[in-house]
């Protein structure tokens, strides 16, 4: 996953709450320098865009957290992986994610049991 983000919009764009409820980390000042530092400037502009608008929605709290999200990316590409299911979509951020990390001859499949988010 390749990525050319940085700078503006950064530190408010974690989310409402910039320490995001999924991680194990308690320290909010480490949590925004890992982010700042290693996750955002390598998150690609569509996952920015669609985690920023993420953030505004008023059940943001169930998306994946932007470190989680990288992650997942990355254990696909080790992995060499070909084919993904995702249950649970959302709003399609960690979807994105990991369409991104798979080759261009990959599959996705997607399942939600509503269309709406």
């Amino acid at each position: 996953m390749a990525a050319n983000v940085a700078g503006e919009g950064n530190k408010a764009a974690a989310g409402p709450a910039s320490l995001h409820s999924k991680t194990l980390l308690k320290s909010e000042p480490l949590y925004q320098y890992i982010l700042e530092s290693t996750v955002f400037p390598r998150e690609p502009d569509c996952l920015r865009e669609l985690r920023l608008a993420t953030a505004s929605h008023p059940m943001a709290a169930m998306a994946a957290s932007p470190d989680e999200v990288q992650l997942f990316g990355l254990l696909l590409e080790m992995l060499g992986a070909r084919n993904a299911i995702e249950v649970g979509v959302f709003t399609g951020y960690s979807l994105l994610a990991i369409a991104l990390a798979l080759p261009d001859d990959g599959k996705i499949v997607a399942i939600d049991f509503t269309r709406e988010s």
